[in-house]
């Protein structure tokens, strides 16, 4: 006899739980591809930055560039203030212009860390140069600090954008960050 799955708030919290960061990668593969900058957000950022943190800005991908903006605007409209944050949201993803990180690798980065991270380990740990991509995505935090650093950034700031994809924080600037990265 056939019954009709009942959700409880539990089951339908689940699913919720496990939905959400799905739509959120669909918004995130959609502004990928229709990315743009105006020239008023390129006035924000030379603004906002030094002279050489706006050359780290310039270098990231338009769709790097977008994602950071709409980092630095959500974490505005919650009311952060900080220097430091604000100017590391808006490099934070720089490390991944060491490679050309074209929409299937994004892709499949988001699928294997989902779903096979050890996979995703191994092709980042692979010397071939179509491998490359992956290598650079999975150390881009750790190679955006590096250039942070060598660009005259803060500690605080080199540490924020070192620090953006490990475990959950409690650090309030870094878990602020986190969840604005998660987000958009």
């Amino acid at each position: 006899m056939f019954r009709e799955p009942t959700l409880n708030a539990d089951s339908a919290s689940e699913q919720i739980t496990i939905v959400q960061p799905v739509f959120n990668r669909i918004r995130q593969f959609g502004r990928a591809l229709a990315a743009r900058i105006s020239p008023d957000e390129y006035d924000l950022v030379e603004a906002r930055l030094t002279p050489a943190q706006a050359t780290l800005f310039r270098r990231m991908s338009r769709c790097d560039q977008r994602h950071c903006l709409d980092v630095f605007y959500a974490l505005s409209r919650a009311g952060h203030r900080d220097d430091h944050l604000l100017q590391a949201a808006l490099v934070h993803d720089v490390g991944k212009s060491a490679a050309r990180l074209r929409i299937w690798h994004r892709v499949a980065v988001v699928l294997l860390g989902r779903f096979a991270p050890g996979w995703l380990r191994r092709l980042a740990a692979n010397s071939q140069a179509w491998s490359e991509p992956f290598a650079v995505h999975v150390h881009h935090a750790e190679l955006g600090a590096s250039w942070a650093a060598e660009a005259g950034c803060s500690p605080e700031m080199v540490n924020l954008i070192r620090r953006h994809h490990e475990s959950r924080s409690d650090v309030k600037p870094l878990a602020a960050l986190q969840q604005a990265d998660r987000q958009n």
